[in-house]
């Protein structure tokens, strides 16, 4: 009996799923589910179990089910589960919650999964930046490097350090945890600036008018750029340069041979990412829909932090 991953990556608004074999091969279509990140505790909780009830289910006849991987927002303590989420409206209701525990607790109980583990019920949580590199380095654009530099650029500012295929967490050029999002810059963290809400305050910063509100508002801003509105294009140009400025000390001690871009911003990437950042290469993500899904596989093959 071959085996599968469940895998997951979980936003503040959605839920992406998937069903994988230890390849990273996809064995059922990725499917998306709310994710409810206002909820109270015990309805999270549950809400989990059910979607990865949901998912065992789905496992094709002849897979166990290897584990379930989960990419989670931080703050979070990966290396002990527990979720330190707090003032991002968001999974408050978790903050303290023993994440990793409560889980596999509560999938060793589901009675149609009894028989489908390849052991005993086993959850792996890391970060979804972090989960997005390992499948880049794995299965994507960041395959052929010995060492990148992986970012996800969305509703926050995620980030990754990769070498041989694992993540690097400390060390020369690594900033702690590989996390820059927390980083001073300028007037606060590299988090307000390079994110959604960074194009957006940007863009008011400019006195850009008719900034559509809600989760398509870059979506909009991209829209104006590429139908020639010369303002909303100096918009990108700016981000751009400001990527720039807070990646090049990094490219410079850390040394990558490529830079991995994806997110959802990462789907305006021709905007406002050059083919290179001092000299070394810049690679957008062919498919941002699964990577930080394949990610999760790496959790069960040793590819963890160093």
């Amino acid at each position: 009996m071959r085996d599968s991953i469940l895998a997951f990556d979980v936003g503040g608004t959605y839920v992406k799923a998937g069903i994988f074999e230890s390849s990273g091969n996809i064995l059922e279509p990725v499917a998306i589910y709310p994710a409810r990140s206002g909820e109270e505790k015990e309805v999270l909780l549950r809400h989990f179990t059910d979607l990865i009830a949901v998912q065992g289910k789905r496992v094709p006849a002849g897979y166990a089910i290897r584990g379930v991987g989960l990419g989670f927002p931080g703050p979070f303590d990966y290396e002990r589960g527990i979720c330190r989420t707090r003032g991002l409206n968001k999974f408050e209701a978790l903050y303290g919650v023993n994440l990793k525990e409560e889980l596999t607790a509560r999938i060793a109980g589901i009675p149609e999964l009894q028989a489908r583990w390849r052991t005993l019920p086993e959850v792996a949580i890391e970060n979804d930046a972090a989960l997005f590199a390992l499948g880049e380095c794995a299965f994507g654009v960041g395959q052929s490097y010995e060492k990148t530099i992986c970012l996800t650029i969305g509703t926050g500012f995620g980030s990754a350090f990769v070498r041989n295929g694992q993540l690097v967490k400390q060390g020369k050029g690594v900033p702690e945890g590989g996390w820059l999002y927390r980083l001073p810059y300028r007037e606060g963290i590299m988090d307000d600036y390079i994110s959604r809400r960074g194009i957006v305050r940007l863009a008011r910063e400019m006195g850009i008018e008719n900034v559509t509100a809600g989760e398509e508002d870059v979506r909009h801003l991209a829209e104006r750029a590429r139908s020639g509105e010369s303002q909303v294009v100096q918009l990108f140009r700016k981000f751009g340069e400001r990527l720039t400025e807070v990646l090049l000390p990094f490219i410079r001690s850390y040394q990558p041979g490529a830079v991995v871009i994806g997110g959802q911003i990462a789907q305006s990437a021709d905007l406002f990412v050059s083919d290179s950042v001092d000299n070394i290469p810049v690679r957008i993500s062919l498919d941002i829909s699964v990577s930080a899904l394949r990610g999760a596989c790496q959790l069960f093959t040793g590819n963890q932090g160093c």
